[in-house]
């Protein structure tokens, strides 16, 4: 026997032997399986979750993986929990970190980001009609007030615009929120300060005021600049060039009054224009890849 299994010693340690390659094996299936303790109570296995698709939630679904058999490609419809909407309008599609749907909450917010983009662009447009109107008919200039109504409009509507628009990147999202709120608070400041309570007239004629209101204009800056990454559209590259020259020319003072007024007019054509286009592109266009915010979300609330 001991030249078969040699000395108590040495058999010890075979079976010490055994029982390592034998464990290995065990967590070897059960990490086939989907359940090895690594990747449900570590972080590291928490991140190996997520991304090998285990991760769920109310707006995502994950791949299926049959009680026998290989993981299904082929998702189903989330079922119904009382808190998560049904109502799917496209999907499934897959994302980075599962397969998600769009529901109607989802395409009545891209809506709601398209119409107010396109208000935004046609309250640019009325206030360069306005502006090119005596040329045009030699009529008397428009009132003041005409143009400060299509400024309230595009203030509102772009507002809106920044509140429903879908940026991975949270705190670049929060910035231009807080550009926007301080051309708001700016242009009011204007209004009230300016003898004749005008805010557009009273920039154009004055361009230092741009200090207070052109923070807004920053903020439709990044909106073109994330649009023309995202999407690669040559209307939101143009746009993202000629915000910046007619504002920042108009403080120098260092482009003549008739360029600028033919770029204001090439803005409003081209800002229609992309206003326009966003509605052919499709609905999961404009929100992204789900799973990615949903990962974000939770990865915030556990920091």
């Amino acid at each position: 026997m001991q030249i078969l299994f040699g000395s108590g010693r040495e058999g010890e340690g075979a079976r010490s032997t055994t029982r390592t390659w034998l464990f290995v094996a065990v967590c070897a299936a059960l990490a086939a399986s989907g359940d090895c303790f690594c990747t449900s109570f570590t972080p590291l296995g928490k991140n190996l979750a997520l991304r090998s698709g285990r991760y769920t939630s109310p707006a995502v679904r994950t791949l299926s993986r049959p009680r026998n058999g290989p993981i299904s490609m082929i998702a189903s419809p989330p079922q119904q929990t009382g808190d998560e909407p049904t109502n799917i309008v496209e999907g499934p599609f897959k994302g980075e970190f599962g397969v998600w749907f769009v529901y109607e909450e989802d395409a009545f917010e891209v809506l709601t980001y398209r119409l107010s983009l396109l208000v935004a662009a046609l309250s640019v447009a009325g206030g360069a009609a306005l502006m090119s109107l005596p040329a045009l008919t030699n009529a008397p200039p428009p009132p003041a007030m005409a143009f400060d109504v299509c400024g309230a409009m595009f203030l509102a509507s772009f507002g809106v615009s920044l509140s429903t628009i879908h940026i991975y990147m949270k705190p670049l999202h929060n910035m231009l929120k807080v550009l926007w709120a301080a051309g708001v608070m700016g242009s009011a400041i204007v209004v009230a300060a300016d003898p004749s309570h005008s805010l557009v007239v009273s920039t154009v004629t004055h361009p230092p005021l741009l200090l207070a209101s052109g923070w807004v204009f920053i903020a439709l800056t990044g909106l073109f600049f994330k649009e023309f990454a995202c999407f690669q559209r040559w209307e939101a590259s143009a746009l993202f060039a000629l915000v910046p020259i007619i504002t920042g020319g108009h403080f120098l003072g260092i482009v003549p009054s008739g360029w600028e007024e033919g770029m204001v007019q090439a803005l409003a054509v081209v800002f229609t224009f992309f206003a326009a286009r966003k509605f052919s592109q499709p609905l999961k266009a404009d929100i992204g890849d789900k799973t990615v915010f949903e990962f974000l979300a939770k990865r915030e609330a556990e920091a």
